[in-house]
């Protein structure tokens, strides 16, 4: 790896440093327009960095506009969850435009809210922030790449902007980020009652819920949401089992879907 980006990820790795995560290790290569190579550190690993540095964080997504044409989102990053709405550390803004021959186009809301997540974790120190300098400022992924001189490297790698929530990948930091979630769903009970739980939890953890029970068991809110929404309105207005967690989850969603 270039040395620069070596020391600079050192410089960074500090600021936010957590014992047993090196972000370095997951940087990967791009290459730009004109053909140079790049480093960038993908959105879920910045999420992931951000939450075992800071368990108690919340990010926050909101449509600032929707078009059948384009979206713009606005994403948020709090230390802490229980933060006042205008206490956050760092805000970013990303537009995404629809295109129908584009599989990415066509999931326009989706990458413009982990564009707009991105940008505010590379904004809070959960990133690439030390570029070269010279660099050109590209910001057609998420924010702009750290680019290296070519150094003769043949690896391909496609240019994934919509990031997936799974980290098997990476066993050692997903075994960190599994106990921070242990700890978290201890403080919740199904038995409590749904406002309760709402004020607990977040529109992240909403998401990342997996449903334990009936013909969704083993999806996730998140993945449920995106592909059949109308049961998630189900969980909230015909659900009459005894799973609070999963109603609580349910009314979040779809309280952010409204918003």
């Amino acid at each position: 790896m270039n040395e620069a980006v070596v020391n600079n990820m050192s410089i960074i790795n500090g600021l936010n440093k957590v014992d047993g995560f090196d972000p370095s290790a997951f940087l990967r290569r791009l290459t730009g327009e004109n053909g140079e190579e790049q480093f960038y550190l993908d959105v879920k690993y910045r999420k992931l960095w951000f939450r075992l540095m800071h368990p108690e964080g919340k990010i926050t997504k909101r449509i600032i506009k929707l078009e059948n044409e384009f979206a713009i989102i606005e994403s948020r990053v709090y230390l802490n969850r229980n933060d006042a709405e205008d206490a956050y550390i760092s805000c970013a803004f990303a537009q995404r435009w629809r295109k129908e021959d584009d599989a990415y186009g066509l999931k326009y809301v989706e990458t413009a809210e982990t564009a707009a997540v991105g940008r505010a974790l590379a904004d809070a120190g959960f990133g690439i922030q030390f570029s070269e300098p010279g660099e050109e400022q590209d910001r057609s992924l998420v924010d702009a790449p750290v680019t290296i001189p070519d150094s003769g490297l043949s690896e391909e790698m496609g240019q994934d902007e919509l990031e997936e929530e799974l980290l098997d990948e990476m066993p050692q930091a997903a075994e960190m980020q599994k106990k921070a979630s242990e700890q978290k769903k201890a403080e919740w009970d199904a038995s409590m009652p749904v406002e309760e739980l709402m004020q607990k939890m977040n529109l992240e953890d909403a998401k990342n819920y997996l449903i334990p029970i009936g013909t969704y068991k083993g999806k996730t809110l998140g993945e449920l949401c995106v592909e059949k929404p109308g049961a998630i309105n189900w969980y909230v207005e015909s659900y009459h089992g005894k799973n609070n967690v999963l109603r609580a989850g349910a009314k979040l969603l779809l309280a952010a879907v409204e918003k």
